[in-house]
């Protein structure tokens, strides 16, 4: 009898400990190294061309940052290094002839090797719309 009331000791705290595993909250994975604080805006076009505004606005501390634009097929568009805590610059890039277009916004800080990744697609697409109302 002893033994069977052993077993059932034994199940049960092994139910517990699986019930309460399994509701414990997950635990929080933090970044050690988190994305850089950057942002890009499309702005407008300025003789049919597009206009991007990157915004990096730093960490408080002076950072070498390098800046380059890709295309879909990984050529260099453009390359920049600049020097600053915080900047915001504004990029026209001549892609009126590609139609639709896919280009890549890398933003990299060589002290704090933390780097941010913009993705900007184009897709022209002509809608014609036609409406029947009953008057």
């Amino acid at each position: 009898m002893k033994k069977i009331f052993m077993n059932n000791r034994l199940i049960a705290i092994a139910f517990m400990t699986v019930f309460t595993a399994a509701f414990a909250p997950a635990a929080v994975a933090t970044e050690h190294n988190p994305a850089l604080p950057a942002e890009v805006k499309y702005v407008g076009k300025i003789q049919n061309n597009p206009v991007f505004e990157l915004t990096v606005t730093g960490t408080g501390v002076q950072e070498d940052y390098v800046i380059n634009v890709r295309d879909e097929h990984g050529n260099i568009l453009h390359t920049e290094n600049i020097k600053a805590e915080s900047f915001t610059k504004k990029f026209m890039l001549a892609l009126e002839e590609l139609g639709d277009y896919s280009i890549q916004f890398q933003i990299t800080g060589r002290k704090s090797k933390r780097t941010a990744v913009y993705s900007v697609n184009n897709n022209n697409h002509n809608v014609e719309e036609v409406r029947v109302s009953k008057l």
